[in-house]
């Protein structure tokens, strides 16, 4: 008996210009763990036009061991994803992640995927939780976010120790880190070129792909960071004001009348409102457990703390919450109750805190009833 075959997959990442994150990214990449299937890397170039750019990154690709492609004109977005998922078709991979740029892959993110797509003949994208792909962001203060690969990796080990391979259905795939089965290609195409040079051929492709059956899923324990438009204001396919190409937009609406009003119908059943907070408590929980907590009386001086370590402000008042911050994320705690620090203390798994500026209490009832802030 033959042993089973590993699962091939292809993780195209495209490229126009971004000097400022390539290194980054391509670090992040090849730090994907891929035990139980085979994982190869194609860098696609779209001619970039900075000088110098081309040879640096195709000297970044060798020293990661990725294969490296630039083409000898500017395609556009729908074309260079094209030769991403046209390769994997060719060599008959199982499995293609179309990958922008400007990203930080958690270490698991490419596994989860994969894990969550085996077995669902019926799924044609699985898409990954960030912090800037609406609608399927976790919300976060981005200038508080360090763009480093150790909170992508503890914010992915926090979202599968709590998700597994979880999944909503959501209407359309978000190609900054979408995971394509192979096969699904022969059914639903391509991106469209008519897209020019971006915006809207994801749609356009997810609205194609639900005519034929097939769902998208929105995987809760997978995570890939995306600062957001590192190609596409390069390109001139957006300003620094605008989010989205509103002409294509005009054509996937033209094509496919009913996807706004599934996009619309997603946003308005409240999945994302409970998803969201619920994957951010995940996040905040984990990063305490292992960096600390700091319990913080906002009235009172104190010593900043180590950014890794968890923030937690204390409320002043009986009918307020207190506020959990960790790299951007915030999460609120309910403490209603008199011991305000015996409910922090208990919301985290009975941690105590690894600094804090409270002052010991001296009033004669604190042994029996706590610390009450608000007095």
């Amino acid at each position: 008996m033959s042993a089973p075959t590993r699962p091939r997959v292809l993780l195209a990442v495209t490229f126009y210009n971004g000097r400022d994150f390539a290194e980054r990214t391509m670090d992040s990449i090849a730090a994907i763990e891929h035990d139980g299937f085979d994982l190869d890397v194609l860098v696609l170039d779209d001619a970039s036009p900075e000088p110098g750019f081309s040879d640096h990154l195709a000297e970044i690709s060798d020293r990661k061991g990725a294969t490296y492609y630039r083409a000898t004109r500017n395609l556009g977005i729908p074309r260079n994803v094209n030769l991403g998922l046209a390769t994997a078709q060719k060599l008959q991979y199982d499995y293609v992640v179309i990958s922008n740029s400007d990203v930080i892959y958690s270490k698991n993110s490419v596994s989860v995927l994969l894990e969550a797509l085996r077995g669902h003949d019926d799924v044609a994208s699985a898409t990954a939780w960030s912090t800037n792909v609406e609608p399927y962001s976790l919300p976060c203060g981005v200038e508080l976010y360090p763009e480093e690969q150790d909170v992508a990796d503890l914010i992915g080990t926090a979202l599968h120790n709590r998700f597994g391979t979880e999944a909503i259905d959501i209407p359309a795939g978000i190609s900054f880190a979408m995971m394509v089965p192979v096969p699904r290609l022969e059914v639903v195409g391509l991106m469209d070129p008519v897209f020019g040079r971006g915006y809207g051929e994801e749609s356009d492709w997810s609205a194609r792909a639900t005519s034929a059956g097939y769902r998208h899923l929105l995987v809760q324990g997978a995570y890939v960071y995306h600062a957001g438009r590192g190609s596409t204001l390069a390109a001139g396919v957006v300003s620094q004001s605008d989010i989205a190409d509103w002409t294509n937009q005009a054509i996937v609406e033209h094509r496919s009348p009913m996807f706004r009003w599934s996009v619309d119908a997603f946003m308005r059943s409240g999945v994302m409102d409970d998803a969201r907070p619920e994957a951010v408590a995940a996040i905040i929980a984990h990063a305490a457990a292992v960096n600390g907590y700091a319990l913080v009386n906002a009235a009172s001086d104190w010593d900043d703390v180590d950014p890794r370590v968890v923030t937690v402000t204390l409320r002043s008042e009986a009918d307020e919450m207190c506020m959990a911050q960790w790299c951007g994320f915030t999460t609120e705690i309910d403490t209603d109750q008199i011991d305000v620090v015996d409910a922090v203390v208990a919301y985290f798994g009975g941690q105590r805190p690894v600094a804090t500026n409270l002052r010991p209490a001296i009033w004669e009832g604190a042994d029996t009833f706590g610390y009450p802030v608000g007095l």
